[in-house]
């Protein structure tokens, strides 16, 4: 049974930052209306060979709507279509509002990559329940919803898996059905909206049943000073800390790689957490 959440929407201090003008003197505005690229190589121990190079994009966290507008959801597809990836994957929380995230599926241009594009739902898309028209809208649009579901790709001879979750927080995720669904791939990713999902998925087999993890949900923090952010978007940010908030980290054998995403919740400010999308090349560790 799907869970229901309160509908997410933007604070009405937000709204009023959102009217006005953000030139570089108005830093926190500023920022949060750019778009950084990231692109680097990542080094992956147990990579298969066959997957050296791979380019796999990575795009979390849109929040199309009041802060974020259509023609700037423009812009970011151009720009993700340009990287020419190979795979890309789109990491939840496409638009913030009670229907705004429906509404950005009609919106968006359409998007590329070679072997496929896929994507999971974050905790805002879950708020209405609204699961079947939201993954039917990804479908029409020639994206793969994962939704307790798994991609396999047949890659230069090796299967590349790619697990999705439903949301912690407003679905029902299934981690015991993503670790039986990616038996015998030779590399499995791990595709959660947010990182709170890794300590259950941990737990479900001995070992982890993937190597690389990619997240969304955290902004960075949106505003963080001296590397802490003064909100943590975790819901479990007391046990965690600062830890899963930005960046690229290895525990249990696993890389993690936490996005600080595109969009803004709540308030249209960044600081010390810019938003970004991603290029990553998969790299065989020496």
């Amino acid at each position: 049974m799907e869970k229901h959440g309160k509908t997410h929407a933007p604070s009405s201090v937000g709204k009023w930052l959102s009217r006005l003008p953000a030139p570089r003197l108005l830093y926190p505005l500023y920022l949060a209306r750019q778009l950084y690229p990231d692109q680097r190589e990542l080094p992956l121990e147990s990579l298969p060979e066959a997957l050296d190079g791979l380019r796999m994009a990575y795009v979390s966290d849109i929040h199309y709507g009041r802060f974020l507008s259509e023609k700037r959801v423009r812009d970011l597809a151009e720009r993700v279509n340009a990287l020419h990836a190979d795979i890309l994957i789109l990491g939840g929380d496409y638009g913030d509002g009670p229907i705004a995230y429906e509404r950005f599926w009609r919106i968006v241009p359409d998007l590329h990559a070679r072997y496929g594009v896929c994507g999971v739902l974050g905790n805002h898309d879950r708020m209405e329940g609204r699961l079947k028209p939201l993954t039917a809208a990804m479908r029409r649009r020639g994206v793969s919803p994962l939704v307790n579901d798994t991609l396999r790709l047949e890659i230069n001879g090796v299967t590349l898996a790619i697990c999705g979750p439903d949301d912690c927080y407003y679905g029902a995720p299934d981690y015991t059905r993503l670790a039986r669904q990616s038996q015998g791939a030779d590399y499995v990713i791990f595709a959660p909206h947010s990182p709170d999902a890794l300590a259950e998925a941990y737990g479900v087999s001995s070992r982890p049943f993937f190597q690389l993890a990619l997240c969304g949900h955290m902004h960075g923090g949106q505003v963080a000073l001296f590397g802490l952010a003064l909100r943590t978007a975790s819901r479990r940010g007391y046990r965690y800390g600062a830890r899963y908030r930005t960046g690229i980290l290895r525990e249990r054998g696993v890389t993690v790689v936490i996005s600080n995403g595109v969009g803004t919740t709540w308030m249209p400010l960044r600081l010390g957490a810019k938003p970004q999308y991603h290029l990553f090349i998969l790299r065989r560790a020496k």
